[in-house]
């Protein structure tokens, strides 16, 4: 990683590498260790993305279960499935490692760049030891998603165009920036909020003139933009939509007021800074400390300036890169919001916010390197030791936190599988009275269902386009289900967002009921225009 060694900074030496290479290979094999006994955990999403690797295998091209084109995921990780079923591996083992060495060298990476920009060794050492045991990204490492490989990508882009804006590594570094923005597009779409930042710092780089400026943002957008193009281009071909999907497709999920998912955000905040901890209640605490912190800090700026000295004599200057990386980071979670609004299936949770988490790592690392580097004399001494101390003390509850989290979950996962987010390796999918009494004898028909990614994974013989997912509202129905086809409903499934049940179904005339269980019903479907 190239960046530019500040005067005074310990560097990467033998001992440092050694406790980066011990992080990242302990981050690795936590995800392998708790995925051995079932396998990686695989969720609707991980479904299509599992789906289409062997559909690519089997030579029906990039489609997923449903016979539908790929094209609401990201390609990459199903591609990278099908290239390991190529090298003889099973599609979902081979994820499995995917993930885990992405995850290993997002760990090394991020130690490494520490290491090098920052100047006091203890401040790289947390930081680095922070992202190894973080609880969710070690969590949706052990998924079957592209997070793993989008999160790599995010900071090594960061990093390479931090690397440029500060002089190092010319343009092969602008390049690489670049690169890796349009690598991180491939993984996670919404890792394209990186072509528009990339973009403006290079525009705001006042090291150049102003035409430089605009050639060097060109160059950086045309090669993050490269495979972004060809993504969009495919979708048009497949779809006739840009997005891969009709634009009026919108999700039942989408949070029904802004309060909502203000909350939803909070509690993913919660569970990222202390997983596991407490009641339900303590998941919001961040936001509350957050806003507490905040006001408390603009009083003490007012009342003792000198304790917050940021023009003091004796304080080091503030890193620039500090900017490029809230600045990803507030860019990012700003698209969070049209985003969930759009319709993207879900609320602001965890998933979401990680690709946000290392770079406010990144600027909160360099923020306390500063401070750590302020001479405080007199009545700033003790306000710096208490500030320093409670900042340690932070650190260690949060890695504790983290560390006790990832035990318990990569005991249950060992245990019964995904015990927490709904994956289909989990306990209740496996304990299933429908799946047990449909799914060894499908029927014979076109099979539509409200949880069809499900029937599918216990099912993974049946061609592309057997099972179909339900439409979302009643009022489509008529002109999606065929007369003639099998309707598998699932009465516990995890997010109940269809807008009608079964007793809505047969109501009309035409459909029958074929088959109850403790968790489902088999309908029947007859005649034309059977289903209103």
């Amino acid at each position: 990683m190239h960046a530019r060694r500040p005067p005074g900074a310990p560097g990467v030496g033998a001992s440092m590498s050694l406790f980066l290479g011990l992080l990242a290979a302990a981050a690795a094999l936590n995800v392998l260790f708790r995925t051995a006994t079932r396998g990686p955990a695989v969720s609707a999403d991980g479904v299509a993305m599992w789906s289409a690797a062997l559909n690519v295998l089997a030579g029906h091209g990039l489609v997923d279960f449903a016979g539908r084109p790929l094209t609401i995921w990201a390609p990459a990780p199903a591609l990278l499935m099908a290239a390991g079923g190529r090298a003889g591996l099973d599609p979902l083992d081979a994820m499995r490692w995917i993930n885990a060495a992405a995850l290993a060298a997002t760990v090394g990476v991020f130690g490494h760049w520490l290491a090098i920009r920052t100047r006091r060794r203890a401040v790289a050492l947390a930081g680095a030891a922070i992202a190894a045991v973080s609880y969710p990204l070690g969590y949706y490492a052990g998924y079957v998603l592209g997070e793993p490989l989008a999160l790599l990508f995010v900071f090594a882009a960061l990093a390479q165009l931090d690397a440029f804006l500060r002089g190092r590594g010319g343009p092969g570094a602008l390049a690489l920036a670049g690169g890796f923005a349009g690598l991180a597009v491939t993984a996670r779409y919404p890792a394209a909020v990186l072509i528009p930042v990339g973009s403006a710092a290079l525009l705001l780089d006042r090291r150049a003139p102003a035409s430089g400026r605009l050639k060097r943002a060109l160059a950086f957008g045309g090669i993050a933009t490269a495979p972004l193009a060809v993504i969009v281009c495919r979708n048009w071909m497949a779809t006739g939509t840009l997005v891969g999907r009709p634009l009026g497709d919108r999700s039942l999920y989408i949070a029904r007021d802004n309060m909502d998912l203000l909350l939803h955000a909070g509690k993913a905040l919660g569970i990222s800074l202390l997983p596991g901890a407490g009641p339900e209640w303590l998941a919001h605490l961040p936001w509350l400390v957050a806003g507490a912190l905040c006001a408390l800090s603009v009083c003490l700026m007012v009342a003792c300036p000198r304790a917050f000295p940021l023009r003091h004599a004796k304080a080091p200057r503030a890193d620039p890169s500090v900017g490029l990386f809230f600045g990803f980071a507030a860019a990012y979670l700003a698209s969070l919001y049209p985003l969930v609004r759009a319709g993207s299936g879900q609320f602001i949770d965890s998933r979401l916010l990680l690709p946000a988490f290392l770079p406010a790592l990144a600027a909160g690392a360099l923020l306390a390197d500063r401070f750590l580097r302020i001479e405080a004399r007199g009545r700033e001494a003790p306000a710096k030791r208490l500030l320093a101390a409670a900042l340690a003390a932070g650190c260690v509850v949060h890695a504790t936190l983290a560390i006790r989290q990832n035990a318990v979950v990569t005991a249950e996962w060992r245990a019964r599988g995904d015990a927490e987010w709904g994956a289909y390796n989990s306990a209740y999918r496996d304990g299933s009275a429908t799946l047990r009494n449909v799914v060894p004898a499908p029927p014979d028909a076109v099979v539509y269902s409200n949880e069809a990614p499900l029937l599918w994974y216990h099912d993974r013989t049946a061609p592309p386009g057997r099972y179909r997912e339900l439409p979302r509202r009643a009022e489509g129905l008529g002109a999606v289900v065929a007369p003639g086809s099998a309707i598998v409903w699932f009465d516990k499934r995890l997010f109940d967002g269809m807008g009608y049940g079964v007793s809505d179904l047969l109501a009309d005339p035409g459909v029958r009921l074929a088959g109850e269980w403790e968790d489902g019903k088999l309908l029947r479907v007859a005649g034309p225009g059977a289903v209103p």
